[in-house]
């Protein structure tokens, strides 16, 4: 799912007209003002590359995320990208999830409650059936979602690529007409494999190797070789020095950032018991985190 999120996050980026096209009526009169990057620092709740719009003078702000298939684990996660946003960037904000695969789910999630008693919350998010919007996309008028037309068929035909080709082409920017042809070759890879990738790209394959979607791609898998690396150390070291974790600690040490594993690396040093180490992740990490 992770490659779907960053070709959809691609085009977002590339095309907020286009993707604001899906979202709303065109009387609304919308108007895109620009892209924000709030950086809010846990991984898991970074609303990255959110759009901010206009509407009869006032801006707000919509946070798009992707979903193949229907997770409703998921929402309170995107709920609170929307609180983060609207802290940060001091206007109201909204979430939209944009259903990417049709599948033969029962039902798509948009809502869920938090109840205690007699008392709750119920909190309503806009979804998106993606699919919904194929003969847009197929007249030209959303080119731009082009790579996403094979995840909308249970079994699609690899002759949709030509298609997908063909609209990206009438793209005029070369630099976004380029992005979008990597964007194609994520799905594409996930749909048919990369043998029949390989074989239908092969003219474009020249333009994408310095696009922004491969780029960050790179960036984000080295990222994460690196935290995966730097995590198995700690395992071992934690494993060594207490023994086996219960899966409530374990989790927890996963769950830190980048900056917290370093200092737990060095807390370790004066840990002698499991107990010292939950204490830590209680108090130390969340220091840690704000430091």
């Amino acid at each position: 799912m992770q490659e779907i999120d960053h070709a959809f996050k691609t085009v977002v980026r590339l095309q907020p007209e286009c993707i604001l096209k899906v979202i709303f009526d065109p009387a609304k009169q919308i108007r895109f003002k620009k892209i924000a990057d709030p950086q809010i620092n846990l991984p898991e709740l970074r609303a990255d590359k959110a759009l901010v719009v206009e509407q009869n003078g006032e801006a707000f702000g919509i946070i798009c995320e992707a979903m193949l298939k229907p997770d409703a684990s998921e929402l309170p996660t995107f709920a609170l990208k929307a609180l983060g946003l609207q802290y940060l960037e001091g206007i109201r904000t909204v979430v939209v999830i944009v259903y990417m695969e049709k599948g033969e789910y029962a039902t798509f999630p948009s809502s869920f409650e938090n109840r205690v008693g007699d008392i709750s919350n119920v909190f309503q998010l806009t979804k998106v059936l993606l699919w919904e919007y194929e003969p847009r996309i197929l007249s030209g008028e959303l080119k731009a979602l082009a790579p996403f037309l094979p995840l909308f068929h249970e079994n699609p035909d690899p002759e949709i690529i030509e298609t997908q080709k063909a609209l990206i082409a009438q793209v005029e920017d070369p630099k976004v007409r380029a992005d979008l042809f990597s964007t194609a070759m994520v799905v594409d890879i996930r749909c048919f494999g990369l043998e029949v990738v390989t074989l239908r790209f092969h003219r474009e394959v020249h333009m994408i190797k310095e696009t922004s979607l491969v780029q960050n791609w790179l960036e984000e898998s080295k990222k994460e070789g690196e935290r995966r690396g730097r995590m198995t150390l700690l395992q071992e070291l934690l494993t060594h020095k207490f023994g086996s974790l219960t899966p409530a600690l374990s989790q927890q040490v996963h769950r830190l950032s980048d900056q917290q594993l370093s200092r737990l690396a060095a807390a370790i040093l004066q840990m002698s018991s499991q107990e010292e180490l939950q204490a830590w992740l209680g108090n130390g990490a969340s220091q840690a985190g704000r430091s």
